[in-house]
């Protein structure tokens, strides 16, 4: 959701002009209940580019908090896969003292990736009018540009890391209710990384529609850093399962890759729809069925 032209003036900012960009959100409580909703300011300019701040108002992938980010919007003068290295100051303005709740980043990223913190701050907190930060339903955002640099030569750097295993079993119920043409997903932690699991229960179409309505497809997504986006890309080794909750005969899919944070992910049509149902195979119990993730990280990229 684009918001242009959303500012007030009733709150205003000593040495305003030492900020790059202040946005004055009105109404913010008709947006929390959009869990998957997020904002977004105007265009502004700085350092000669184009910018613009998104905020989920219930977290971006985590609920029950701020996520506050940084976008390159424009930057015609370079070409399209250009990577920039960003230095930043995101900002929080207390209405009641003149304060403010600041956290600095410094990341690479191109033309509209998000760089910034998901846990800018606690939305229990954000919400107390006594913290000064949201007041008569409004609340204002800031940011300072310290550094913009074009990475003409990008140069990426491995680290190997400890090749922890973490598993997540999705359990869903009442199988027989879901939306039969919708994608139904499920968020999971796996050590200090946010990924989710989707299922289309008609399949992904092929382009000759061949397939259509005939498997059951799942998909892993990587979501970067439960505490920020600085880790944009892991390798990883992966692991879906379809639980065979009778004999165990559960049928596995693995695969070694690198996942990017808000990539495309890994996955697709995994089983047809005629063995998913099949009750010989166990898969559906009780209108049940378990989907595992067993992820391994084995390395980070910089």
């Amino acid at each position: 959701m684009i918001l242009n032209g959303w500012f007030s003036s009733e709150f205003t900012i000593k040495d305003s002009s030492t900020y790059d960009f202040l946005w004055t959100i009105k109404s913010f409580s008709k947006f929390v209940g959009e869990n998957n909703g997020w904002l977004a300011s105007g265009d502004f300019k700085s350092k000669g580019y184009s910018w613009k701040l998104i905020m989920y108002p219930n977290g971006n992938i985590v609920n029950g908090q701020i996520s506050l980010y940084l976008m390159l919007v424009n930057a015609s003068s370079h070409p399209s896969k250009t990577v920039f290295k960003v230095s930043y100051e995101l900002f929080l303005f207390d209405q009641n003292t003149g304060g403010t709740l600041s956290k600095k980043g410094e990341n690479l990223g191109q033309v509209f990736d998000e760089i910034g913190f998901r846990n800018m701050i606690d939305l229990k907190m954000f919400k107390d009018s006594s913290n000064g930060w949201l007041v008569k339903d409004s609340c204002m955002f800031g940011v300072k540009l310290f550094q913009i640099v074009c990475i003409h030569k990008c140069i990426e750097s491995v680290i190997l890391w400890e090749n922890v295993s973490n598993e997540y079993s999705w359990k869903i119920e009442n199988f027989s209710k879901l939306d039969k043409k919708a994608r139904h997903g499920k968020i999971f932690t796996a050590g200090d990384y946010l990924w989710s699991i989707c299922i289309r229960l008609e399949g992904v179409k092929k382009c000759d529609n061949k397939d259509k309505g005939n498997n059951v497809s799942a998909r892993l997504f990587f979501h970067g850093s439960i505490r920020d986006t600085s880790t944009m890309k892991v390798y990883a080794k992966i692991t879906l399962s379809i639980i065979d909750q009778i004999e165990g005969n559960h049928k596995n899919w693995t695969y070694i890759r690198l996942f990017k944070c808000g990539g495309p992910g890994w996955g697709g049509n995994l089983i047809s729809l005629k063995e998913f149902n099949d009750p010989k195979l166990g898969i559906i119990v009780n209108d049940t069925c378990i989907i595992e993730a067993k992820v391994i990280v084995q390395a980070l990229v910089q």
